[in-house]
């Protein structure tokens, strides 16, 4: 589970305010070097009790969430959401989005403008998962702990050829540490 340090408001970041968003970021990355950043915003600020509940045997001292890159074609195919959904629900959403060229979204606006998503969404493999205490209906072969709305726009976006499947993408991986450098971003 995480440190109480680590459990933020259970604000989304728009309604916390910058200077509360800022203090805790500071405070926490000099602490916790091994979580990127985005990590500790979207999980441990915005939602640190629904990650508690899905991975109960989660060490911060033990493990680690780290920037990897992947192309757009790989998300669509290895991540899954509860139950081994496809991450696809909010693409109805993108299409009715595009149809009225609503560009002040603040997901789909960036990602239509940019061809990927402002800040990457949080996965983790499936059988790791569950040696951290994940129930054992989630998705294989990875498991996307946040970001349905990125995913399904990226799916949307694959679909309509706005973006290419070789499209280079950032995510977080949820890991064991192994030796893996503290200040790895």
């Amino acid at each position: 589970m995480l440190p109480a340090e680590l459990h933020g408001p259970a604000l989304t970041l728009a309604y916390a305010g910058a200077d509360r968003v800022s203090e805790f970021l500071h405070h926490n990355l000099h602490r916790y070097p091994h979580l990127d950043r985005d990590f500790i915003l979207q999980i441990c600020f915005e939602h640190p009790d629904r990650f508690d509940s899905l991975f109960p045997r989660f060490d911060v001292q033990l493990h680690s969430a780290l920037r990897i890159t992947r192309n757009a074609a790989w998300i669509r195919d290895n991540v899954r959401y509860d139950r081994g959904e496809i991450v696809d629900f909010w693409c109805d959403r993108f299409h009715s989005l595009l149809a009225r060229d609503e560009t002040a979204d603040e997901v789909f606006g960036p990602m239509r403008r940019n061809g990927t998503w402002h800040f990457p969404p949080v996965v983790i493999e499936s059988s790791f998962a569950l040696s951290l205490g994940v129930p054992r209906d989630i998705g294989t072969p990875y498991y996307l702990i946040e970001g349905t709305h990125r995913v399904s726009y990226m799916r949307a976006m694959i679909e309509l050829a706005m973006i290419d499947g070789d499209r280079e993408l950032e995510l977080i991986e949820v890991q064991a540490r192994n030796g893996a450098e503290d200040g790895q971003r």
